[in-house]
């Protein structure tokens, strides 16, 4: 990690403030500076290597000409008919007209040729070879028979380069006669070129300044260069071969102490290489000025800037100084003052504050989630009207989107069979699974929020544009969700839609609605998807009399009327064989008005299972007659619901804030929160909330806080505890964040606090 030097580190923050406003302002010229350099050397090199590669191509182009004039020359004399009747008869005067014929031949080829050369023809079978030069001469007194002997009987063409064999200083190029036999040929054509006029044809090539050019054959000898002596040799410089410099990319050598740069190209029509050399001291002369050049310019920009970091630092201070003056007292801001650590100040201070801001952001996250979901409940409640949306949203950020709003309810059908196939845990991921699964269905294309209405029961609200697109959009979308968690779930649901209502005042009754349309449930059957646009005209006049008759009961019942509900009870038996035509059918209306009176408990927050035990259900299909059912709910079940009616509005709120003040007490050194506690009470949190709220009046989080700083205090009086260690034992996550919340309840710190109790 890197440490700033110490004479650095003690220096005033005006001070750094400057030398780091000189290092940002001087770092980009010379970053610049030296980019630009590096580019116009680099630009230059480009240009060289391009004059390279343009003079080797002009050589290749040349030499691949030259080659190309020679080879034709060769083929024309080897496929000419006169040598090839020539080359079939002995040398002698028997055959004077031939041998003429041949001579004159080989001239005229010579005469229209762009190079100077000599030609041989040697007569294999008779031992004889014409010169061009010295005529007819015995095959043994020919200076290249050594070569003619090395010659492999079947060749197309052959290229010996100077200097290969003893006395031979000429390259020669060789070709069989007749050219295109596939035996042993007559005889064998020879061009001879000499050194001097390879010599002279390299000096006619424009290379410019001191540069050198070599051109090589496949087994690295110089066929071609400026130096006669040069041709034929295998210069040192390229003795480890001439593969290496074939990247493509310019090399440096060394000849004699001076550098060269060279740039090799291979002939595709000759698969010769062509090596340009230029020395580096013409190359870098022009880079060389431009550095100086740009040195210079830096200079000028550095010293620039220096003044105009001098100034900005000392504009920039200000602020510093000015916030100095404002957050610190005047003690602590001399003491800062020219030490370097104005700037430790200020970040303490304002880290002091983001830690602050954090830890608020985080105990309202911690408790969004209860805040939405009691938002939920009062708009289900009706409990909030326009002017209280408008705060809640202004607030926590909570809003619908859309002019109007519609409620649906997802309810799970046989929620006794539920209860019995899954423990408390499981239920409790359940209905979370289906809650996540239904908010990312919903949300994919509505504004909605979500609340567990009651055990096995979860509220929608969804938001909606106007027209009737919006709404079809709603019922394809809970349709979906309806086949979407027949796959994934052992247990079925219904879900109901009802009216879109315009205002948030107006969600109760949509929400009454749809809880009105679960009624339904028992004509249509589970795992439907319910509305009033479905369910109206559809219904027909007895179907709604059952409906209605089962309300009646219902509503007596929960309103502590046992008599008049087991009367209104015995009737619907007796008119009972007008709706069904079996068994069977009968048990299901009972079944759906035990569920109705489930539902209803759950509601009032009373615990069904005191009533009808663990599994009514199983009860009720144990029995064999309408009768018996209509005594044991007359007899049993409804005066045991008016019962506990009649004591849960006589203690239950104050039993349920007991239960809960006894809890905090006894857990108040453990991660406590209001779910917890919701859970397993069996009541839902806003519930509780309010509840305890109305009981002692105040709210849950505070009853807390006060006790732990109850105990707080009581261990600071009476004992050495560390401050440390009561945080820990008090669940907070810092002494800091403990520290704050002590003071704000008891004005002044917990160290202080302790001092003053002992009187120190």
């Amino acid at each position: 990690m890197w440490r700033p030097i110490p004479w650095f580190r003690n220096m005033s923050f005006k001070r750094k403030l400057f030398v780091y406003s000189l290092v940002i302002s001087l770092l980009p010229v010379i970053l610049t500076g030296t980019v630009l350099a590096h580019m116009a050397a680099k630009a230059i090199q480009d240009e060289v290597n391009q004059n390279h590669q343009i003079i080797l191509q002009e050589m290749q182009r040349q030499v691949d000409s030259f080659w190309a004039g020679l080879d034709k020359a060769s083929i024309q004399l080897a496929n000419h008919r006169a040598l090839e009747q020539a080359v079939q008869l002995e040398p002698s005067s028997k055959y004077l007209d031939e041998m003429l014929e041949l001579a004159d031949t080989i001239q005229k080829q010579r005469s229209v040729s762009d190079f100077q050369y000599d030609v041989s023809v040697i007569f294999l079978k008779f031992g004889k070879v014409y010169s061009s030069k010295h005529g007819f001469i015995e095959l043994n007194e020919f200076a290249y028979r050594n070569v003619i002997d090395r010659i492999p009987p079947h060749f197309r063409s052959e290229i010996v380069a100077p200097d290969t064999y003893p006395g031979q200083d000429e390259l020669l190029y060789l070709r069989p006669v007749p050219i295109f036999s596939d035996m042993q040929g007559s005889g064998i054509l020879v061009l001879h070129i000499q050194k001097d006029k390879l010599a002279d044809f390299a000096a006619h090539v424009p290379l410019g300044g001191n540069r050198k050019l070599y051109v090589f054959d496949e087994k690295g000898v110089v066929l071609i260069s400026r130096a006669p002596e040069e041709i034929g040799t295998r210069p040192a410089l390229f003795t480890g071969g001439l593969p290496r410099y074939y990247t493509g990319e310019p090399a440096e050598t060394d000849i004699g102490g001076e550098k060269y740069q060279l740039t090799v190209r291979q002939s595709d029509y000759t698969r010769w290489t062509h090596v340009a050399m230029t020395p580096m001291k013409e190359l870098t002369r022009q880079a060389d000025r431009i550095q100086v050049t740009t040195v210079g310019i830096v200079l000028l920009l550095a010293a620039f800037w220096v003044l105009i970091a001098r100034f900005g630092s000392t504009r920039l201070y200000g602020p510093v100084q000015h916030l100095l003056q404002r957050l610190l007292p005047p003690s602590r801001e001399n003491s800062h003052a020219g030490t370097g650590n104005e700037w430790r100040a200020l970040d303490a201070y304002v880290t002091g504050m983001l830690q602050t801001n954090e830890q608020l952001r985080r105990q309202l996250n911690e408790q969004s989630p209860y805040l939405k979901e009691t938002i939920v409940h009062q708009l289900l409640r009706g409990e909030m009207n326009s002017n209280e949306a408008e705060r809640v949203r202004q607030t926590f950020g909570f809003q619908l989107r859309g002019s109007r709003y519609a409620v649906c309810l997802i309810d799970i059908d046989d929620y006794a069979r539920f209860q019995q196939l899954y423990q408390d845990k499981d239920r409790s991921l359940i209905m979370f699974a289906l809650r996540k699964m239904t908010e990312e269905v919903f949300e994919e294309w509505f504004s909605c929020a979500s609340a567990i209405a009651m055990p096995g029961q979860m509220a929608l609200i969804v938001g909606l544009e106007k027209g009737d697109a919006a709404l079809e959009t709603l019922l394809l979308t809970a349709q979906k969700f309806l086949d979407t968690s027949a796959k994934y779930f052992q247990f079925t649901i219904t879900i109901t839609c009802s009216h879109p209502v315009l205002t948030y005042r107006d969600i109760n009754e949509a929400y009454r609605e749809a809880r009105d349309l679960l009624g339904y449930r028992l004509l249509y059957g589970p795992g439907k998807l319910l509305t009033p646009q479905q369910v109206v005209p559809a219904e027909n006049q007895l179907a709604s009399d059952i409906i209605k008759r089962e309300k009646l009961i219902v509503t007596a019942v929960m309103q502590g009327k046992a008599d008049e509900g087991a009367e209104l009870l015995r009737k619907w038996v007796q008119d009972m064989p007008q709706f069904v035509r079996h068994f069977h059918a009968a048990l299901g209306l009972f079944a759906h008005l035990i569920g109705e009176l489930v539902l209803n408990m759950q509601e009032l927050e009373l615990a069904p299972y005191e009533v009808f035990g663990e599994d009514p259900y199983k009860r009720l299909y144990e029995m064999t007659t309408m009768n018996e059912v209509a005594e044991w709910l007359a007899g049993t079940v409804f005066p045991s619901i008016a019962e506990r009616l009649e004591l849960a509005h006589t203690g239950k709120q104050q039993r349920m804030a007991a239960d809960v003040i006894r809890f905090i007490h006894s857990h108040f050194d453990t991660d406590l929160s209001l779910q917890q506690l919701a859970d397993q009470l069996r009541i839902s949190p806003s519930q509780l909330s309010r509840m305890f709220k109305e009981e002692t009046g105040t709210n849950f989080i505070d009853y807390l806080i006060r006790f732990r700083m109850d105990k707080a205090k009581e261990w600071l009086a009476h004992t050495e505890m560390p401050i440390k260690d009561i945080a820990e034992k008090l669940s907070y996550t810092s002494v800091q964040n403990f520290t704050r919340v002590f003071k704000q309840y008891e004005q002044l710190p917990p160290g202080e606090y302790r001092k003053r109790f002992r009187g120190d």
